[in-house]
């Protein structure tokens, strides 16, 4: 392509955008709040798997023993599960120092101080330690089965739940971008189709003399990935400051909770919203200018 073709197709570009200034307002501001949602529910995705992977990091599992089951049992079951595949580390826990883990964690609460010092409803135990979070699941079914064990708690139940719960957070986010993209679609269509139809006999005498379709196609269609890709930029600028202060402010608020970092989010976000714009700017043009190059 020769370089006048080059200026010829960048002028062209640019007078459609200011041409039709309102369009192409609405046509930005449509892909900046569809870009926005999509990038509110990659949030979102991200920190679910992120807040997941540590609390899969950190997972135990806590077996208590029915009440009035002998010492030696309890020894026995323990010197068994030390062997059993996936446990790391397993310790014993008397159901008074139970009771003296939960006067320190909880010294202020003073209704459960009263009740354990009266009568101690806590259960002997076992904390149990495994190689690998996912092996968890499996050692707790193990260890219901054995006769003695009065029920078996893990954090994992949260993971899992966790887990579900990112999945429904990103189907229904791509559910309501599909939406948006259609309706971001259609006012980028409508953008380009008002200026090709501005220009509709010049476009019929340039395919007359000879103009290839795509000649005529470019500065339609960088109007339109231009329209796609503001509008992502936009939507990329108001995560950034959106995410910068809510995890200046989960840091004071909630020290303990951990965030994604800032990175790690927007290296996602920026990835699909730059391409999610140019896409539907690009998809929207070569639409609006099917029927107009049938001469």
């Amino acid at each position: 392509m020769s370089l006048s073709s080059v200026w010829y197709i960048t002028k062209e570009t640019g007078r459609n955008l200011i041409h039709n200034a309102w369009m192409t307002l609405a046509s930005v501001s449509t892909v900046a709040i569809s870009m926005f949602v999509l990038s509110f529910f990659l949030v979102l995705t991200v920190n679910m798997n992120h807040v997941t992977s540590v609390l899969q990091s950190q997972v135990e599992m806590r077996v208590f023993i029915k009440a009035h089951v002998p010492r030696a049992q309890e020894m026995a079951l323990l010197a068994h599960a030390e062997h059993w595949p996936g446990v790391r580390k397993i310790q014993f826990f008397t159901k008074q120092q139970a009771a003296a883990q939960l006067k320190k964690e909880f010294p202020n609460q003073q209704d459960l101080l009263t009740l354990i010092s009266k009568s101690n409803p806590l259960f002997d135990g076992y904390n149990v330690y495994t190689e690998n979070p996912q092996q968890i699941p499996g050692l707790a079914k193990r260890f219901d089965h054995e006769k003695i064990v009065h029920n078996v708690v893990y954090e994992g139940q949260v993971v899992n739940r966790l887990s579900r719960l990112s999945v429904v957070l990103k189907w229904v986010g791509w559910g309501i971008e599909f939406l948006l993209g259609l309706a971001t679609l259609f006012i980028i269509v409508n953008t380009i189709r008002l200026a090709v139809f501005a220009r509709r006999r010049e476009v019929a005498v340039m395919k007359l003399v000879g103009a290839t379709d795509w000649f005529i196609r470019w500065p339609f269609v960088l109007e339109g990935l231009a329209l796609g890709l503001v509008g992502a930029v936009v939507a990329d600028i108001v995560v950034a400051q959106g995410y910068h202060w809510l995890l200046v402010e989960a840091s004071n608020a909630l020290p303990f909770w951990p965030m994604a970092p800032f990175q790690q989010v927007m290296h996602k976000t920026l990835d699909f919203t730059l391409i999610g714009g140019l896409l539907v700017g690009g998809l929207a043009s070569l639409v609006a200018l099917r029927r107009f190059l049938r001469v």
